[in-house]
């Protein structure tokens, strides 16, 4: 009801909210975050590992898959991980101090700099991500299930770019955030 509100606020018209394909394609790109969170859900919490764990502990295994992964050597640093998953460095060490704790992981001196730490997987680790990937392929063939080959390349091309951009842009904090009426 638009009469129904505090004095000197403004109701929102309809016309805040009209069709923008961009802003439909970020909602999109949420819901699939999410959808393929709800989908492997279940499996993740039964392998005691959250979607974030699974995901730093595929980029420390060198899974081929992260294009940005650096060459997919036999150890990495947390800091890598940071930078190529666009995540802050205290997010990445809590999912690592994590995944150090259930033994998934170790990591050793780097010898060329005894102040950084080189990450790799375990074997009960890559055990782990063995028995989870065939959920990961049925969850990813659903989902791309019915596009060609073409439009999958093309897909992959255009949410790398969309997500080299989203890493490198700053923060936008042009709106002054107001105390909602």
């Amino acid at each position: 009801m638009l009469g129904n509100h505090k004095p000197g606020c403004r109701a929102m018209t309809d016309t805040a909210f009209q069709f923008r394909p961009e802003d439909a394609i970020a909602l999109a790109v949420v819901d699939i975050g999410n959808a393929l969170a709800r989908h492997s859900e279940a499996v993740l919490e039964e392998a005691g590992l959250t979607a974030p764990q699974w995901t730093v502990l595929l980029n420390i295994a060198g899974d081929a898959n992260f294009r940005d992964a650096g060459g997919a050597g036999p150890a990495v640093y947390s800091s890598e991980i940071a930078a190529n998953r666009g995540l802050s460095r205290p997010h990445i060490s809590a999912t690592v101090t994590d995944l150090l704790r259930k033994g998934l992981v170790q990591q050793a001196d780097d010898p060329a700099d005894r102040r950084r730490k080189l990450l790799s997987v375990t074997p009960p680790g890559m055990a782990l991500l063995r028995r989870l990937q065939p959920l990961r392929r049925a969850v990813n063939d659903m989902l791309l299930e019915g596009l060609s080959t073409e439009q999958r390349v093309q897909l992959m091309e255009t949410l790398a770019v969309l997500r080299d951009r989203a890493r490198s842009a700053e923060p936008i904090r042009s709106v002054p955030l107001r105390k909602a009426c």
